[in-house]
């Protein structure tokens, strides 16, 4: 049988009202009132009705997440840091995947919006604001972007300093002795069109010549990423003039082009230098360990959190925010400087 709040406050003779405030946090209760209370509903496994706190506050302590797949590492350290930092606030939080589909990422909104959770969380695949300005018509919530934002979109965004990484990854194979830098940046997007830039800003500041022909786009976005980094790297290595350094968009992207690279005979790090993106801890750490570029998943989500905590507490008036992280080169063997 559920044990009710009007089972503990007639179990220690006190008003509902008081159980209640002690539940809630409030501080007009005396300590030895709060011991009481605290420890009859942990000995009781009392369990708060959330709809009826949800009728009374007009908030279900609820947010929702959805990520684009799950599964990935990096998508992972995302949640985990959304979730100790919403779960410490008393909050609880409901996961789910778009499965890298958009019309799959609005069905999953609307779910959500029908759960009535106090804020929404995720790493969008939309195209444009569109979508989210005609919600937020019908509804204001606080919506926090993680990652990537939809274009025009004016809702809170946490993601990292896409130049930085771009910028960081040629700076170091630079620094290692490279001087043909190969970026294989996967399908053209926001993110990417930064990293490019922070590229291009490396070699420029360097006094490299930008070669546009060493800059790789994905021909065939639907396959994965691996198989996208080891067919493009097949590509650039059947072109005259082969590059003495590569930075790949992720972490999968670069195995694949180590392993089109090793399949032709080259020598990593002799002959080539790979740098990627994500520290993945099992990519990084296989036959020859990966340099990457740390974007810090955990912290993001740690940020995303607090954002929609302040948002709610502050009844979604606040303005938007934009943080931007600075992102970490981890150095392994793959980049290493021949002597």
């Amino acid at each position: 049988m559920r044990v009710r709040l009007k089972d503990i406050a007639e179990d220690l003779n006190l008003s509902k009202m008081t159980i209640s405030k002690v539940l809630r946090g409030q501080t007009d209760i005396s300590d030895e009132t709060k011991a009481r209370v605290l420890k009859r509903v942990k000995e009781l496994k009392y369990i708060p009705n959330i709809s009826a706190s949800s009728l009374r506050t007009g908030q279900t302590k609820t947010m929702g997440l959805i990520l684009p797949s799950i599964g990935r590492p990096y998508l992972s350290e995302i949640a985990a840091g959304i979730h100790l930092t919403v779960f410490a606030e008393g909050y609880g939080l409901i996961v789910s995947s778009s499965q890298e589909d958009i019309d799959n990422e609005q069905r999953q909104i609307e779910i959500f919006l029908s759960l009535q959770v106090d804020a929404l969380i995720l790493i969008s695949l939309q195209e444009t604001g569109t979508f989210f300005e005609q919600m937020q018509r019908s509804k204001r919530m606080p919506i926090i972007f993680v990652d990537r934002r939809p274009p025009e979109a004016i809702d809170s965004y946490v993601g990292v300093h896409d130049e930085e990484v771009g910028r960081l990854a040629c700076e170091h194979l630079i620094q290692a002795g490279c001087r043909r830098i190969a970026y294989l940046r996967g399908a053209r997007t926001a993110a990417g069109d930064l990293r490019a830039r922070g590229y291009r800003q490396a070699l420029t500041e360097q006094g490299l010549t930008i070669q546009p022909d060493l800059v790789m786009e994905s021909m065939h976005p639907e396959e994965s990423e691996y198989q996208r980094g080891f067919e493009t790297m097949v590509r650039l290595l059947n072109r005259r003039g082969r590059p003495d350094g590569v930075m790949a968009n992720s972490d999968m992207m670069a195995v694949g082009a180590m392993d089109a690279a090793s399949s032709h005979g080259i020598r990593i790090p002799e002959d080539m230098r790979f740098v990627g993106c994500g520290d993945d801890p099992l990519l990084c750490g296989m036959r020859i360990p990966l340099t990457s570029i740390n974007i810090g998943g955990r912290e993001l989500g740690m940020k995303a959190g607090q954002l929609a905590l302040a948002a709610i507490n502050s009844g979604n008036s606040r303005r938007p925010q934009r943080v931007l992280l600075r992102p970490k080169l981890v150095k392994r063997r793959s980049s290493e400087r021949q002597r």
